[in-house]
């Protein structure tokens, strides 16, 4: 990573034109909600996990299981649990992207990442939570639970696009990445995280620019972002 790349953002370079775009209709977040009420709450805090660790086939970690319900009601007021026995590393961003990202386990990653892996999460097949909403949802809600939980905005959003890349897309063949190789993820995430340092954007905008990027990288022929144009080719 650049370390001089957050000044680049005042400079006038370009930005792919849906990217540039604000969405008037897009979803609120728990950093732009303004009158929350009910919504971007948990309850069944704290979380506890307790019991023997379990090792899932592939992972060198072990997962823990959860003891009691965790809930959260999202920006948009979805309501989302994880019922107890939920196993969670407590991390739930790809392991591929650690050398980007840093430290994939926190305490403040702790709620959002076990009501991540209800959804999505490997041991979890069985829970009646697992892949019963969309895949896009269940990473929008992971991004709300972060802020909730405490992540600094910023940072919630360079985890949201690491879920978002290297996450599962169920159900949605059209959008599958699996067949990408980690080195083309890693670099698609270094330009998308360098991108989100320098110009802190709206969830809505890392939406479309994975969107615009997903058929370059199932084809192999992504390349540098429009938005670096002009930019040291170290950058």
């Amino acid at each position: 990573m650049a370390a001089g790349l957050v000044a680049i953002g005042a400079l006038a370079y370009a930005v792919p034109e849906l990217i540039a775009m604000r969405s008037t209709n897009s979803a609120e977040t728990c950093l732009t909600l303004e009158d929350p009420g009910p919504r971007c709450k948990f309850s069944g805090t704290p979380l506890e996990m307790a019991g023997t660790p379990v090792f899932v086939e592939k992972f060198k970690h072990a997962f823990m299981p959860t003891t009691k319900p965790l809930s959260f009601i999202d920006a948009r007021g979805m309501d989302w649990t994880a019922p107890p026995k939920t196993l969670t590393d407590g991390a739930s961003i790809p392991s591929v992207f650690e050398p980007l990202v840093g430290d994939r386990q926190s305490r403040e990653y702790l709620l959002a990442a076990a009501l991540h892996d209800a959804y999505t999460g490997v041991g979890n097949e069985q829970l009646e939570t697992y892949q019963t909403r969309r895949w896009q949802d269940v990473h929008a809600m992971f991004y709300d639970a972060l802020l909730v939980a405490g992540t600094p905005p910023t940072r919630a959003k360079l985890l949201y696009a690491a879920v978002y890349l290297g996450g599962p897309r169920w159900n949605d063949p059209d959008r599958m990445l699996d067949a990408v190789s980690e080195a083309a993820l890693l670099q698609e995430m270094r330009w998308c995280l360098d991108w989100i340092r320098a110009e802190d954007p709206p969830r809505s905008e890392i939406d479309a620019w994975m969107e615009t990027r997903e058929e370059a990288l199932r084809t192999g022929t992504n390349t540098r972002p429009d938005y670096f144009k002009g930019l040291p080719s170290g950058l």
